[in-house]
């Protein structure tokens, strides 16, 4: 089974908005949400066969600022890497941008994710009360270079 991380296309979009509702919200799909980030931000995609089964959205916050906006992996995909392989790729991006610092939130539950992160070098730096819409916290974390 080869992993391709490719741009996306817009072709990709049902597939992220659905591993975006399987993911975080299977009730209310992020549509809005997705067309504003697919023409605005970088995003790309896990490729299995022709089938996509992950994606990242990146933004640039500042000119050295990186962030992670969102990263998923259909469900029965999940523990073969394939986030690892994504959110490497959309780091070498950001740092071939010029970026020093790369940050994201995380919900305070969600301890796969904390752990992937923490693998690649991001640091928990502050807990925001309430950022979820049900009330759930999340840790903001941050990955810098160079002693930044």
């Amino acid at each position: 089974m080869q992993v391709v991380i490719r741009e996306y296309s817009l072709r990709d979009f049902n597939d992220v908005l659905e591993i975006d509702k399987e993911a975080f919200n299977p009730r209310n799909p992020s549509f809005d949400m997705f067309v504003y980030l697919t023409c605005c931000n970088d995003l790309l995609v896990a490729d299995i066969g022709g089938k996509v089964v992950g994606y990242v959205v990146t933004m640039d916050v500042d000119r050295l600022t990186g962030k992670i906006v969102s990263i998923a992996v259909r469900k029965e995909f999940r523990g073969m890497g394939i986030g690892e392989a994504l959110l490497r790729r959309a780091i070498e991006r950001l740092r071939a941008k010029g970026k020093t610092r790369i940050a994201l939130e995380v919900r305070v539950s969600n301890k796969a994710a904390q752990e992937l992160y923490k693998k690649l070098g991001f640091r928990v730096i502050n807990t925001i009360p309430n950022y979820y819409s049900d009330g759930e916290d999340a840790y903001y974390m941050v990955l810098s270079f160079s002693g930044q």
